[in-house]
């Protein structure tokens, strides 16, 4: 029976002393409040030089002696339960077992801005830019827009230049055309003239413009331009041949 009851108290406190050592294992980086507004931050193996307080039971205990003390660092050393006071100036130590605790200081609070805008400022500033943004769009579309039409200008120019397309099929404005240099068919009865055309390119667009419109004639030394719905085969030479006008006959 006794060696039953001496079996169990060496049971218990075997127990008990695993206990107290699984509670007192030093984790670092972890994270322990004292109290509300009052956080240590773990650290192992380390102590720093201080005063020494004998027979305190807990990190907890050291930690609240460290807090009355003004002091923002305290060591604690289960086995001999003593708590290290670390003074401001102390050096920090390295000493197995032992668990160092440092007050976690608050980030300090940022001044709110002085020249910080108001709700109401802050929307009218922002309709503001945004105003400005969509006028800098709109001309950024419309200065992309001239370019793709100055882009396009010139590439009816040159599929309609004369005398480099002379008898060429060539594409201008989307419609095919046969293009004929110092020649061209009957320019008797045009169903449309136009004065002030400046170039055979633009001549062509005023044909294309029109669906009835077979064949297209500019004048070479005025800046004229006849359309005409006359039928007119587009494999066909024109008769006629002078300096007076260039043709272009739709496909």
């Amino acid at each position: 029976m006794k060696s039953s009851a001496a079996y169990l108290v060496t049971f218990l406190l075997g127990a008990t002393q695993a206990n107290t050592q699984a509670n007192t294992q030093c984790v670092t980086g972890q994270r322990e409040t004292i109290r509300p507004g009052y956080v240590v931050e773990h650290k192992c193996n380390l102590f720093r030089q201080g005063d020494v307080h004998n027979g305190i039971g807990s990190n907890y205990e050291c930690a609240q002696l460290c807090e009355a003390a003004a002091r923002s660092v305290c060591s604690y050393h289960p086995p001999t339960k003593r708590c290290v006071v670390g003074r401001d100036d102390g050096q920090d130590v390295v000493r197995t077992g032992v668990t160092y605790m440092e007050k976690v200081h608050d980030a300090p609070a940022v001044d709110e801005d002085p020249f910080a805008l108001d709700c109401g400022q802050e929307k009218d500033a922002c309709l503001a830019r945004e105003t400005t943004l969509n006028a800098e769009l709109a001309q950024c579309k419309k200065t992309a827009a001239s370019s793709a039409t100055d882009s396009a200008t010139l590439k009816d120019m040159l599929a309609a230049n004369c005398p480099s397309k002379h008898t060429k099929e060539t594409d201008v404005s989307g419609k095919t055309y046969k293009i004929w240099c110092s020649r061209y068919h009957d320019t008797s009865s045009p169903k449309e003239t136009h004065n002030n055309v400046d170039t055979l390119a633009d001549c062509v667009k005023l044909c294309t413009a029109s669906s009835w419109c077979t064949y297209a004639l500019h004048g070479i030394h005025q800046p004229k331009c006849q359309l005409y719905q006359r039928a007119v085969a587009f494999t066909t030479t024109p008769g006629l041949s002078d300096n007076s006008w260039n043709c272009a006959v739709k496909k």
